[in-house]
């Protein structure tokens, strides 16, 4: 992964139009992206590219997104995998659960969601964290949080933890973006909610320290 992205995506979708709407929507925020046309074309990228996370069109021709999750599980079995469906297709992408894809969603796109459920996927999938040599404490900062947050009782998660989730993820893709003043106060929002969720229990021991002491340690950046 790129020091200074969120992490690397591969978009595979042969419509074009898709292609071109989330990879301008996940470059703007933070993440590095290639794009493929197809499922063929998608593996043949694998070695070069190494992506965190994979993108994948359910119905494409030639190689479908199934066909391709297959594939793509044999051949690299820890990247993480979003399936990409239209509404009519949402049985056939919970089937896809079952052969290794991490989530999947729907077209038109929720794209808070859809963050969402990538930066869990990245989380989930295991993207090293920042070495010294390139240390990002946002992206640690955005980590964490998810870590934590996907832990926490149902109850919990939607008290605090779904918030703590958008204002951590917003804090590191302003960072990424440079605009630091906006991070700033995206982590002061973050600082807020860890002491409600404190206060509440919702947060407590050693998960609440451990994003506590991103904040810290993002606060220092």
């Amino acid at each position: 992964m790129s020091a200074s992205g969120l992490g690397r995506i591969l978009i595979v979708d042969d419509e074009e139009s898709v292609r071109d709407v989330l990879a301008e929507y996940f470059t703007e925020h933070g993440y590095d992206v290639v794009t493929a046309e197809s499922g063929a074309q998608a593996l043949a990228s694998l070695p070069d590219y190494r992506p965190d996370l994979v993108l994948l069109d359910i119905r494409m021709p030639g190689l479908d997104g199934i066909e391709t999750l297959r594939r793509l599980r044999q051949v690299a079995p820890a990247v993480a995998v979003i399936m990409v469906t239209a509404n009519e297709d949402v049985a056939l992408a919970r089937d896809t659960l079952k052969i290794g894809a991490l989530d999947y969603v729907a077209k038109p796109f929720d794209f808070a969601y859809l963050e969402q459920s990538v930066m869990a996927g990245l989380v989930s999938a295991g993207v090293r964290q920042p070495a010294p040599s390139d240390d990002d404490p946002w992206r640690a900062l955005a980590h964490a949080t998810f870590r934590v947050v996907r832990g926490m009782a149902e109850a919990a998660r939607a008290s605090t933890g779904v918030r703590l989730e958008d204002a951590a993820l917003r804090a590191a893709r302003e960072a990424a973006g440079g605009r630091r003043k906006a991070a700033a106060e995206a982590l002061g929002e973050v600082e807020l909610l860890l002491a409600v969720a404190g206060e509440l229990r919702d947060l407590t021991g050693a998960d609440l320290a451990a994003v506590q002491s991103a904040v810290v340690d993002a606060r220092r950046g």
